[in-house]
């Protein structure tokens, strides 16, 4: 612990993190029961609405309480906001890509993202108890609101992916997932909850603090400091954040003490007490608390800022804003408003706007009915918010924002799918930095062009991963111009310049040489070139060094069935099957498995196998032309002439430039059946 921690006792709004389990008061109870229910259930969802502490639950309250008798995943999350030049990743579900990255920080992007679920966790070194028994594996799925609010491209991937987390808990009977999730997006999720849990599943709703529990959050934390409360104090800030001011229906002002107090404003109001403390206030008094602690004139400041930056980031003037929250959410009578949320408008605003302030703490979403109705975050919010928009009241909630900032602004934008306000962040970071900081410079380009890729266009974001690539060689970070020459092969292949692809691939593993992912992509390029032997070697040397690289052995067995090297495709493809089940049911490793059954005179195996592949790839250029090519082993030359003709028009994954050169050898050059050559 350092001398820094023991000197602030309050984070503010952030989460907590499992560092800072010893400021973390308040949650004995909850934590220990969540710890209990996790251990016990194969699928635990923790629930309630923002801003009421899950992350910091989890992290700081039951991580540590778990984590001696079970083995703990770090936080998975379902997006990913990275500079990390995308392009270079071969296609991937985002969703499983996101979560096995936060789950695995410090591994290779290009193996995971080649990954399932199961294949990850499957890969991992079990952990055993004294009597050699698996320990419980505890994995979290964070902020999983995510998932039914993301941008509508991603949507295709939402069934894949809750299949495999289904089939991760059906196949380890030692994992126990908790899903930790906002209120209003619980009724979205039950559909789920069933198909990954099963019968040995349930539920806990976290709620906000209790007066107590407030007391113990705000005085524990300031036993390692040289600071206290004196007496009566710390209960005085808890009471005024319980209590309300109301006008009623005739202007008359009235009083309400609640029953709860949400984590968030008490965060807010305790550490800018303690940051604007003297250094030399060993005790708190109820005049500091007036002084620095006021909760109206705090929580208006802590208001006024969220609007500004909310304000800022989707273009809607500031007063606005402000004047919009206070009239939709504070009718005259004085009590919260509550508003129900249209298509693309809640109240007038639009959705995107309502959302990042429910982000910020300011507004909370509720489902009733199948629909969405948005209220403030407490009815402690409601004085600060009229104070903010007095003309009279001056809120100073101006700060310096640099680039790094912008550009971690970006990546929250992207991770919830604000494509636009993402870039908007990432551009001014490139303003801000003006050649002072080449890494962050760097890092927003290559962020830039990521989203040049998600938007389709792929030369401007070619552009951009090269000038990020020329700002990491003067840093001399080989493995970032690596990665970076790894993107531009990969749009390259996109584009049919398979001779430039092969160049940047190369490129790529001589500065990436123990990244295997790498490899095989360069495996990959040469084998779209035509340069199906050199293919061959470098997937052979991935395969020395990770014998069981599922891409690997696929590529190299599939090659070598295209070229008649059946035997040596049957061993791949055994060992394939065996080491990873789930490739024997794709169309590219089947039709390849036929034509070595065919090339070796299984025929009858041959056939269901390419049966199987053309009725799962029907418009797979390279199925049909391995099924024209075993036409060609039965002998039947017209079926050859009319697949090779079908593989030749297929469109939705058409044929390479070499694969085509062989089906204009099949409809030019007929032969009888027999032998098989390449």
């Amino acid at each position: 612990m350092t001398g820094a921690q023991r000197g602030e006792p309050y984070i503010g709004l952030r989460p907590y993190e499992s560092d800072d389990q010893f400021r973390f008061f308040g949650r004995d109870q909850e934590s220990h029961e969540v710890a209990s229910l996790w251990l016990g259930n194969r699928l635990l969802v923790l629930h309630g609405p923002s801003g009421v502490g899950k992350t910091s639950l989890i992290c700081a309250g039951v991580i540590p309480l778990v984590s001696a008798e079970a083995e703990v995943l770090p936080i998975g999350r379902l997006s990913r906001g990275s500079a990390f030049p995308m392009a270079a990743l071969r296609e991937h579900n985002p969703y499983t890509f996101a979560v096995l990255s936060s789950w695995s920080p410090g591994d290779v992007l290009t193996r995971l993202s080649g990954l399932s679920i199961v294949d990850f966790l499957h890969t991992r070194r079990t952990r055993t108890d004294r009597y050699g028994d698996p320990l419980p594996l505890l994995a979290v799925i964070d902020r999983f609101e995510e998932f039914f609010h993301d941008s509508p491209d991603r949507w295709r991937y939402r069934a894949d992916f809750i299949r495999g987390l289904a089939a991760a808990v059906e196949r380890l009977p030692h994992l126990r997932f908790l899903i930790a999730i906002r209120d209003d997006s619980l009724a979205d999720f039950l559909a789920y909850e069933t198909q990954i849990g099963g019968q040995a599943r349930a539920r806990y709703r976290l709620r906000p603090l209790s007066r107590d529990a407030a007391l113990v959050a705000v005085k524990r934390p300031t036993e390692t400091t040289a600071r206290s409360f004196a007496p009566g104090v710390a209960e005085e800030l808890v009471d005024s954040l319980r209590t309300v001011s109301l006008s009623n229906s005739v202007g008359g002002a009235t009083q309400v003490v609640t029953d709860a107090l949400e984590p968030a404003q008490l965060q807010v109001v305790c550490s800018e007490l303690w940051r604007g403390l003297p250094d030399e206030v060993r005790e708190v008094t109820a005049e500091h608390l007036h002084d620095y602690g006021d909760a109206d004139r705090t929580l208006a400041r802590f208001c006024a800022g969220a609007i500004a930056r909310v304000a800022s980031d989707h273009d809607v003037p500031e007063a606005e804003l402000g004047e919009w929250l206070e009239r939709t959410f504070i009718p005259e009578h004085g009590t919260r408003g509550t508003v129900y949320e249209g298509l693309s408008t809640t109240g007038g605003m639009l959705n995107a706007v309502v959302r990042a302030l429910e982000d910020h703490h300011i507004l909370k979403c509720e489902s009733r009915s199948g629909s969405r109705w948005y209220e403030l975050a407490h009815d402690r919010l409601i004085e600060p918010i009229r104070r903010m928009n007095r003309p009279e009241l001056v809120v100073d909630h101006a700060s310096d924002t640099s680039a790094a900032d912008y550009l971690r602004a970006a990546e929250a934008a992207l991770a919830d799918g604000e494509l636009t306000l993402a870039g908007k962040h990432a551009e001014e970071a490139l303003r801000l930095c003006d050649g002072l900081d080449a890494r962050i410079e760097a890092e927003a380009e290559s962020f830039l062009a990521n989203i040049a890729v998600q938007r389709g266009q792929h030369l401007v974001a070619e552009r951009r991963y090269r000038r990020a690539a020329e700002l990491f060689e003067a840093l001399q970070d080989q493995t970032a111009v690596g990665r970076l020459l790894a993107a531009v092969g990969a749009l390259q292949l996109e584009r049919g310049e398979y001779v430039a692809a092969v160049k940047e691939w190369q490129g790529a593993v001589a500065r990436l040489p123990g990244d295997p992912g790498v490899q095989v992509e360069l495996a990959r390029a040469f084998s779209c070139s035509g340069q199906l032997q050199a293919a061959v070697a470098v997937y052979s040397g991935v395969l020395t060094v990770a014998p069981e690289y599922a891409e690997a052995l696929s590529g190299r067995a599939q090659i070598r069935a295209d070229l008649g090297d059946a035997s040596t495709a049957l061993e791949d493809l055994h060992r394939l099957t065996a080491l990873h089940p789930q490739y024997e049911q794709r169309p590219d490793v089947r039709s390849a498995r036929g034509l070595a059954l065919a090339i070796v005179g299984r025929v009858d195996q041959a056939i269901s196998d390419i049966s199987t592949a053309r009725r799962d790839a029907p418009d797979d250029g390279a199925v049909l032309l391995r099924a024209a090519k075993i036409a060609r082993v039965r002998g039947d030359e017209e079926a050859a002439s009319r697949l090779a003709r079908r593989a030749l028009s297929a469109r939705r994954d058409p044929l390479l430039p070499h694969q085509t050169a062989e089906a204009d050898m099949i409809l030019g050059t007929p032969r009888g059946g027999g032998e098989l050559r390449p």
